[in-house]
């Protein structure tokens, strides 16, 4: 299986999830909203163009992680 990329988890003033992807090979960060990103979708580094994908238990992941940040701060979810 091939290792998944770190991310952060961000949100905008309506509480919207995104991720802060890092590219494995630079380490440059990509901003992506959680909402837009499907199962092994292309994902292109914007300083080196390396191709970064994210599977289903990765989305899944920040997901989880995105609600019990919510939950912790006691806001709702995004629109």
């Amino acid at each position: 299986m091939k290792p998944q990329p770190s991310f952060d988890i961000d949100f905008d003033k309506h509480n919207n999830a995104s991720l802060r992807i890092a590219c494995p090979e630079c380490g440059h960060e990509t901003a992506h909203h959680l909402k837009s990103l499907s199962p092994d979708s292309d994902i292109f580094c914007g300083k080196c163009n390396t191709n970064i994908t994210l599977d289903m238990e990765a989305i899944a992941l920040a997901s989880r992680e995105a609600a019990e940040i919510r939950k912790s701060y006691g806001v709702d979810g995004g629109a």
